[in-house]
Parts: C-alpha cells; sequence; structure tokens
C-alpha cells in the first residue's frame, strides 16, 4: 500500500483477512492496527475505508 495501487492493496488485504478467520493472536492483531495505520493516508479510496472498516471489527472482536 506504501508504494503500490491503495486499492488493489485493499483487495489483496480483504482476501488476506477472509483466509484468515478471525484474529487470536497479538502479534496479527498488532499487525492489523499497524495496517490500518498505513492505510489510514488512503482512506478516502473506497476500498481502503472498506478494509479499514473490516480491520476494526476484526480487532475488536480478538
Amino acid at each position: 500500500m506504501a508504494t503500490g495501487d491503495p486499492a488493489e492493496a485493499a483487495v489483496i488485504s480483504q482476501a488476506a483477512l477472509d483466509t484468515a478467520g478471525t484474529v487470536r493472536s497479538r502479534r496479527a492483531t498488532d499487525d492489523l492496527r499497524e495496517l490500518s495505520c498505513y492505510a489510514h493516508r488512503h482512506c478516502r479510496t473506497p476500498e481502503v475505508a472498506a478494509l479499514r472498516q473490516r480491520i476494526h471489527t476484526v480487532v475488536a472482536a480478538s
């Protein structure tokens, strides 16, 4: 996301979340929070906004 297309990165990240299911490890949760922080600068891109919302939901449930 930092160097490529934010929308494409968001789609790939959504697919990774689909595969990972519910996050239960602290390290994975921290990584998701970090990804959300990186994504913040692209939050006007709809795919990125949806990804950030999903990350928030997954982290809150873990």
